[in-house]
């Protein structure tokens, strides 16, 4: 399967920070993109399509059908390319045989879906074709449905979403005399605070605000394990078992993590992000930050949008972060005003390097930024 490379965090985000880079290898050569630190204040320049990527993350892969009994879309998304691969074989068209039932249609291969691997196959003229080698084909197959969506999202909506909030605080009315909150359209404010929660979500480290750690730790990790281990082994090396029962746990929360991701698109009302973007639009209010001219510049990372939570905190700034260029961050923290209230703050030198310390502090393990050496920035 060739691989394709789906942006945890996307290109058109990391645009803002896209600038002329060169590399340490070859200093002289400059060419557009941005500088990538991996624990070091220097950066080395690199093309915004060949970082902050994995292969196949968002690719559903048969093995987590299983899912499809809540995902609707998904389901219909496998049907499909099974009727396409059974009735365009390559000798002549195949149809499955479950029991008494004759699978050549996709309302039947919606039907039976889930006792695939019970069906038996044959040719049209009547001759069973090899079941292994046909199931096999159907196990490889691989959905796209989520990456397609983060794609028309973000790759399609980003810029638009970034300007229309910095226009709307920039023209907002003042809420009174002196005061730095702005009156924008509720449905722009909206929108950015769904950016957020949708690239909180997208993070392959995403950990609903803790709710997959407990689930893992105190419940899946534990129950696997135990179902790993072999009662006549006794209480010696369990090292083994440990692997293999959080291997199993893993593989169940990356299906949990996909059913997610559909939910957010394809539900109105269920999963993480719909439950956390009504909270945050019932009590929440959003801060944007805007830096001075010269004061410096926002860093951003392979984690972009997170909660920073520390319960005694000088500042308190605890709440959420979302650096959205290097000129602007937005800070969403619990409010009463409405969503539609927005502070405009601007940001000297050492703002900029209290966000940029808690910003690399929540990084996995690569920060970007338009300038060379960061250490100035934090």
């Amino acid at each position: 399967m060739p691989t394709r490379r789906q942006h945890f965090v996307p290109c058109v985000y990391m645009k803002a920070w896209e600038t002329k880079v060169e590399t340490l290898k070859e200093p002289t050569k400059k060419f557009d993109g941005v500088y990538v630190f991996c624990g070091s204040n220097i950066g080395e320049g690199a093309n915004r399509n060949s970082v902050l990527w994995k292969p196949h993350l968002y690719t559903i892969r048969f093995q987590y059908s299983y899912i499809c009994k809540s995902c609707p879309k998904l389901k219909q998304d496998f049907v499909n390319m099974i009727y396409d691969y059974l009735r365009n074989y390559e000798k002549q068209p195949i149809y499955g045989k479950y029991g008494y039932s004759i699978i050549k249609t996709k309302k039947s291969i919606e039907k039976h879906f889930f006792e695939l691997m019970d069906w038996d196959f044959y040719y049209d003229d009547g001759k069973m074709a090899k079941k292994a080698v046909i199931q096999k084909q159907i196990e490889s197959m691989n959905s796209y449905l989520l990456e397609s969506s983060f794609d028309d999202f973000f790759e399609k909506n980003w810029e638009k979403i970034y300007n229309d909030f910095i226009s709307a605080v920039h023209n907002g009315i003042p809420v009174g005399l002196g005061r730095s909150e702005r009156i924008v359209p509720e449905e722009i404010a909206s929108n950015m605070l769904s950016a957020f929660f949708i690239m909180l979500c997208r993070n392959p480290c995403f950990d609903a605000m803790g709710i997959y750690t407990n689930i893992k730790n105190n419940i899946l990790y534990p129950v696997f394990t135990s179902m790993c281990q072999d009662e006549d082994e006794g209480e010696g090396d369990n090292s083994s078992v440990c692997v293999e029962g959080r291997e199993y746990a893993d593989e169940l929360m990356t299906g949990i993590w996909y059913s997610e991701l559909y939910k957010m698109f394809f539900k109105n009302s269920e999963g993480f992000y719909h439950n956390a973007v009504r909270t945050a639009l019932d009590g929440c209010q959003m801060i944007l930050f805007e830096a001075y001219s010269e004061a410096g510049s926002f860093i951003t990372s392979d984690n972009p949008a997170f909660e920073h939570k520390i319960v005694i905190e000088i500042r308190n700034n605890n709440g959420m972060i979302f650096p959205i260029s290097p000129k602007y961050l937005v800070f969403i923290a619990k409010g009463d005003e409405g969503i539609d209230i927005v502070d405009h703050r601007f940001a000297n030198t050492d703002t900029i390097r209290y966000f940029n310390k808690i910003i690399a502090q929540h990084k996995t393990n690569s920060i970007i930024s338009n300038q060379k050496d960061i250490s100035c920035l934090l």
